[in-house]
């Protein structure tokens, strides 16, 4: 198989002014799609693209210019989802199979969701054939690793800089089939993945601003969050859903009336997080001195 010129995995934006403590992630907002890819699913470019968290990168472009990081991806979650395991492979998508020691069984890869996804929303499989052994490498090499790299050096510089930090996990939701309405859900593994303070300090501000706020219904966390959030460490995550019907127009996949305003509170909403980062560092070193 001639494998076709990498474009660039990961997109890293740092600070543009005096660095505070917080990185915002958004590891499902790619939309470049290699054409071999497309040529070997059987369901057509639209269908591909209702999975991606699309334009949630560009709700929190304003986080390098108040002094956080923006780390985002250029392919799509469809292709390589860097919020699994590298190791939740199902192995019987790639001929010859997979050997199955080592790899993660789980529900995400039972259901086809694994890091390289067998199936699109709602259980539409993706492919006509079984893939080819050595695409297992060529994705994590080219997308999972560099994103994780990234990701890991950002948190790491970080809090040796700062003793703490913040890593705000970005994704959008479809809009929730039940009896109350919801346009956000806070997810920090039930109070496990980050300070109870920060989860409040969101939802307050959220709420604030008019959106109905769940927690961790049905969206807790995923392997990002599980993995990277150590709060007796230092390291906070708090993943954040959007309900897409707030900002996307579902039938042209282009921001609809509302994106500017959901953009808007995103911007206040990092403005927020830097007044709680500053706060809680000047309580720590009042703490400390005491």
């Amino acid at each position: 198989m001639t494998t076709p010129t990498p474009y660039p995995a990961v997109i890293i934006q740092k600070p543009q002014k005096t660095a505070i403590p917080l990185v915002v992630s958004s590891p499902h907002s790619g939309q470049k799609y290699f054409q071999d890819f497309l040529q070997s699913s059987r369901l057509s470019l639209w269908e591909l693209q209702q999975t991606e968290d699309r334009f949630v990168d560009q709700l929190f472009e304003c986080v390098p210019f108040t002094g956080g990081a923006l780390l985002s991806t250029e392919f799509p979650r469809i292709w390589c989802d860097v919020n699994r395991d590298c190791r939740e492979l199902d192995s019987g998508m790639f001929k010859p199979p997979l050997p199955p020691s080592g790899l993660l069984q789980t529900s995400k890869v039972r259901a086809g969701f694994g890091v390289i996804p067998r199936c699109a929303t709602q259980g539409r499989p993706i492919y006509t054939h079984c893939l080819p052994l050595d695409e297992v490498q060529r994705r994590l090499v080219t997308s999972w690793v560099p994103y994780h790299e990234a990701l890991h050096n950002l948190l790491r510089e970080m809090k040796d800089q700062f003793g703490s930090v913040i890593l705000l996990e970005a994704h959008s939701m479809p809009r929730l089939h039940q009896a109350k309405s919801c346009d956000m859900v806070l997810g920090d593994l039930h109070g496990k993945s980050c300070s109870p303070a920060l989860t409040n300090c969101v939802e307050q501000y959220l709420s604030g601003q008019g959106y109905a706020v769940r927690r961790n219904v049905p969206y807790a966390g995923g392997y990002i969050t599980r993995h990277y959030g150590r709060p007796s460490d230092g390291i906070h995550v708090l993943q954040l859903e959007i309900c897409r019907s707030r900002y996307l127009n579902p039938a042209t996949l282009q921001p609809s009336r509302g994106f500017e305003q959901v953009k808007a509170d995103m911007e206040g909403l990092v403005r927020e997080l830097a007044d709680f980062v500053c706060h809680s560092f000047e309580a720590a070193e009042v703490e400390a001195a005491e």
